[in-house]
């Protein structure tokens, strides 16, 4: 089931972002086709193992353990993660890198002698089965997709006894959802038309992808989610031709790669000038890492104002993103989320639906 932990073998906004209990509904009808959290989902707790040791190969997962204070669980962690989110060490005191998360070390891994390693169900390690031989658990989590969030958190929460956190957590993400949700009429499908692309150029994201899961939840018809199953390249003509109201644009910043220069560089593509996208200011870089991880709900509201700026006009996306970090990883956002800012000095952009 998505969103689900698989066992293999053995505030800071206006106060009407604290939404009544009928917009929690709503949110978990139209986000997650149920109204609660079945209890037969959650994996039991072991009592023998009150306290598991966990290698995380997804980072993602890593910042959901921090996030509900079970992060001293946490005895490995993938390379990536040291590198690309070293602010997320100082929450990590027990992890030590185990390399490359779909080929990591595994005789580190079982030197460590971990009770479980978590890793995304699409990048199983092919050893996976040379742990359950030592006796650990192999698990798949899916911690990318704002809809699934509130669950796993609960999950993961019962699974290391951090349930109060993880409580918190989960309705910090149904009470954003929903903030998105109620302020965003008609029904699904009838917004805008959204190309948005992997990270790699030419790459369109499917309809089974987390980035085709958010532009559904904005009832807005994904270009790409309506012709392609899974991640598929496509040519420059085939995007033009089609004519997108908006163009979604995936990064990961580093020192090598800025918001504004990948935007710039998308500006430059052959025949993106003649294109509504481009003519009307609907062509935005966004940063992955705010919309397919633990921070996903604030990705959310980046998105949803950058669409439909009349609906989210007295919505500080900032100030949800500083809330989120300030009552879960006890730090201030230097990030950026989407580049450019359309409610900014860049110009308007939107569309109403």
């Amino acid at each position: 089931m998505r969103g689900t932990i698989h066992w293999q073998s053995e505030s800071g906004i206006t106060p009407v972002f604290f939404l009544f209990t009928a917009g929690i509904v709503l949110f978990m009808v139209l986000f997650t086709g149920c109204t609660s959290v079945h209890a037969k989902n959650l994996p039991e707790r072991n009592d023998s193992v009150p306290s598991p040791s966990i290698i995380c190969l997804s980072s993602d997962t890593a910042e959901l353990l921090v996030i509900i204070g079970a992060g001293d669980h946490v005895i490995g962690v993938p390379e990536s993660l040291v590198q690309n989110q070293p602010e997320l060490l100082q929450f990590l005191p027990n992890a030590v890198s185990v390399g490359d998360a779909k080929r990591p070390d595994n005789e580190r891994i079982l030197e460590l002698k971990p009770d479980m390693v978590m890793f995304i169900s699409a990048m199983r390690p092919a050893t996976a089965g040379t742990w359950e031989a030592a006796g650990i658990r192999a698990v798949p989590v899916e911690s990318h997709k704002a809809g699934d969030l509130p669950k796993i958190a609960r999950e993961l929460g019962t699974l290391t006894g951090h349930d109060d956190k993880a409580r918190e957590y989960a309705m910090f993400c149904e009470e954003t959802l929903a903030l998105v949700s109620s302020r965003i009429h008609g029904g699904r499908g009838s917004g805008p038309v959204i190309y948005i692309e992997s990270y790699s150029d030419y790459v369109a994201y499917g309809n089974v992808s987390a980035a085709d899961s958010v532009i559904t939840m904005l009832n807005c018809h994904s270009l790409s989610g309506q012709v392609f199953f899974n991640a598929t390249r496509i040519s420059n003509e085939w995007l033009v031709t089609r004519d997108p109201d908006f163009i979604i644009k995936c990064i990961i910043p580093d020192n090598d790669k800025t918001m504004e220069g990948e935007y710039a560089r998308l500006r430059d593509r052959p025949g993106l000038s003649t294109m509504r996208a481009a003519q009307e200011n609907r062509v935005f870089v966004v940063n992955g890492n705010f919309l397919f991880s633990p921070h996903a709900p604030v990705g959310m509201v980046y998105l949803a104002k950058a669409v439909y700026p009349d609906q989210f006009a007295d919505v500080d996306p900032d100030t949800v993103l500083q809330n989120y970090h300030r009552r879960f990883l006890h730090a201030n956002e230097t990030g950026s989320a989407l580049y450019p800012v359309p409610w900014g000095k860049h110009g308007s952009g939107g569309l109403n639906p």
